[in-house]
């Protein structure tokens, strides 16, 4: 009796220690990692993050979009062009800011009391 409680134990464990691996095998690749853009999604974020149509961007507004500053600028002139931020792109160094959440704020209209202050509409 005490050995097939122990097999079963045994069974039962191993069992949760492969299911446990398989799973964790599936989710690693996603959990915290920018997955790459198709060359299109690239260029709109690009589009996005270049709204001046400057043709570089400095660190501060490449922050958003760029997970890795420093490895984007390949020619280390402290901005990324183009090129530079669509090759990090393609490398997966760039991620949407407009798909990662909802963003801040109360939801809805407001309209104004005059005295500035604001309250939700219902």
């Amino acid at each position: 009796m005490l050995k097939s409680a122990l097999t079963a134990s045994a069974i039962l464990f191993l069992g949760v220690a492969t299911a446990s691996a398989q799973t964790s095998g599936t989710t690693s690749g996603t959990t915290g990692a920018t997955q790459k853009m198709t060359q299109a999604e690239c260029q709109s974020v690009w589009s996005k993050a270049d709204a001046s149509s400057a043709g570089s961007l400095t660190q501060a507004q490449a922050q958003p979009y760029v997970t890795n500053f420093t490895s984007a600028d390949t020619n280390k002139d402290s901005k990324l062009s183009s090129a530079e931020f669509l090759a990090a792109c393609q490398q997966g160094m760039v991620k949407d800011t407009a798909t990662t959440g909802a963003g801040s704020g109360a939801s809805g209209t407001t309209t104004g009391t005059g005295s500035g202050a604001t309250t939700p509409k219902n």
